[in-house]
């Protein structure tokens, strides 16, 4: 996959993106709100790597300006619905690139890759309930909440979470293009 934004590329990941992984995946501020434990090594981050490209659901998502891989961004071909027209969303992103519009600028260019080039016809994503910065991209994007899930995982330090998740059918995503 190969999106081009105004700031920021979408684009497969490779193992020349290692260092920059781990430089945020060792974080506690990125793995712990994402479910998963901050990455201890360069060697587990190379691993971790070679699962996303095994997999092929997981992207990079590079700062044009720096050539420098700064987030993730998964689409799986599963949600919640049992429906076989459904996507989900999830991301991650360097707590050095927060708050400067990098995740939702990545969010809406893979809406628009999703709806207008694959047969989905709904996207889901959702975020621990605690995680607000997860909470406001996904608001900013035009996703509808539909719901808390009490007690919905068991996280590696053994917390249970509440996850709260929203939708975006192509339907609603057609209106939101209308209007912008």
């Amino acid at each position: 996959m190969r999106i081009i934004g105004k700031r920021i590329l979408i684009r497969d990941i490779t193992f020349k993106d290692d260092e920059d992984f781990y430089e945020y995946a060792k974080s506690e501020l990125v793995g712990p709100n994402a479910g998963w434990k901050p990455v201890p090594s360069l060697d587990i981050a190379r691993r971790v790597i070679a699962s996303y490209i095994l997999a092929k659901d997981v992207f990079a998502i590079e700062l044009i300006s720096e050539k420098k891989l700064i987030g993730t961004i998964s689409i799986y071909n599963y949600g919640i619905r049992k429906y076989n027209k459904v996507k989900q969303l999830g991301f991650s992103l360097n707590p050095k690139y927060w708050n400067n519009g990098y995740m939702t600028e990545a969010v809406k260019l893979v809406i628009d890759y999703i709806f207008n080039k694959t047969d989905c016809e709904v996207l889901e994503v959702g975020h621990h309930s605690d995680n607000y910065n997860s909470k406001r991209v996904i608001e900013k994007c035009g996703f509808i909440y539909d719901g808390r899930l009490c007690k919905y995982k068991k996280l590696y330090d053994g917390r249970l979470v509440d996850a709260d998740f929203y939708s975006l059918t192509k339907e609603d995503y057609e209106r939101l293009k209308r209007y912008e």
